[in-house]
């Protein structure tokens, strides 16, 4: 059990015998074998409240290339984001800017307003996300399977999706259920189903900013994100049996959780086996964090400078492609 490391404030460099390598196989079974026992029975619960929304709301489905070689910008809430969201609003209205839910509140307080903002976890606690932020002119793209609070309080468009997960009998047959809302592949966080929603939209080039998938020396997140909760310290201390180590783009080793880690191992197999019927750029433009593989490094202002040139009518491209149903 971690001894010193976690009782006293973090060092400058951690003690990495208190953090485990491990197989990437090894991972996955751990963090589906959790999943599976603590969500199971949630998603049945959700996915039943939610019915009716989702008969009265489109899927993702809708969105099917309907960003054809338009770039987006993917943005997480890691601690790197601090560093680069000053340089978002150059992106704003010249690419498709998708956020995570942690990361909505960064972007607001620096007045950069998302097209989309997406969520995965079925949990109530995700709504702190979402409130005292305006909604309007954002769409939230939610898993069929979304805690119902988290649709009670947001007051502008919604998007269904159906979580993929072929090898996890109860979200086979909710996908059953609701087919023709489409499907979004879930690995280990909720930017690998905002990657999937900018990859099957036709999106390209894919920027990401915030994926840093790790921790660095005294950050969990961006310090705008209700997801900094109380620090690293805390977190770690709270999730120490789930800590392992990654290397990172300087070639360092970092802290991260086993379903960060595993979701790095998600995005290699996404990168090198999608296919789609336009091409593709992946360009990781966090300047920091574990996902190195598979995709160009590059600074954010460079790569808006290079890609996000001209002016975008995302409003008018929605409204045709969603054909909106009442919400009554």
């Amino acid at each position: 059990m971690p001894g010193p490391f976690f009782n006293d404030l973090l060092p400058e460099e951690p003690s990495l015998c208190y953090i485990r390598y491990m197989s990437h196989d090894k991972q996955i079974r751990e963090v589906k074998s959790a999943t599976l026992l603590r969500f199971n029975k949630v998603w049945q619960q959700n996915f039943q409240a939610n019915r009716n929304a989702i008969a009265k709301n489109p899927g993702v489905i809708a969105l099917k290339n309907k960003f054809r070689n338009l770039p987006c910008v993917v943005v997480g809430a890691g601690p790197s984001l601090d560093k680069n969201i000053r340089f978002l609003n150059r992106a704003q209205n010249k690419a498709i800017i998708i956020s995570c839910d942690a990361a909505l509140k960064p972007l607001m307080a620096q007045g950069i307003v998302p097209d989309f903002v997406v969520c995965l976890d079925p949990q109530e606690d995700i709504s702190r996300f979402l409130v005292n932020v305006p909604h309007k002119g954002i769409i939230l793209v939610v898993p069929s399977i979304v805690h119902p609070h988290v649709l009670e309080l947001w007051e502008g468009e919604v998007l269904f999706f159906n979580k993929f997960a072929p090898d996890i009998p109860t979200l086979v047959e909710i996908q059953k259920m609701v087919p023709h809302i489409g499907i979004l592949t879930p690995g280990g966080t909720v930017l690998s189903v905002t990657y999937d929603l900018a990859f099957q939209a036709g999106s390209t080039p894919i920027i990401f900013v915030g994926q840093d998938l790790s921790y660095p020396k005294k950050k969990s997140h961006s310090h705008e994100s209700d997801a900094a909760g109380q620090g690293l310290k805390f977190m770690m201390e709270k999730q120490k049996n789930d800590l392992v180590l990654e290397i990172d783009i300087n070639g360092q080793s970092l802290r991260t959780l086993k379903s960060m880690s595993v979701s790095k191992k998600w995005f290699n197999w996404a990168f090198t086996t999608w296919k789609r019927d336009n091409s593709l750029i992946v360009s990781n433009c966090s300047e920091a964090g574990i996902l190195t593989d598979h995709c160009t490094l590059e600074v954010l202002t460079e790569a808006i400078y290079k890609h996000c040139t001209q002016k975008l009518n995302v409003p008018w491209i929605l409204k045709k492609a969603l054909k909106r149903k009442s919400r009554d």
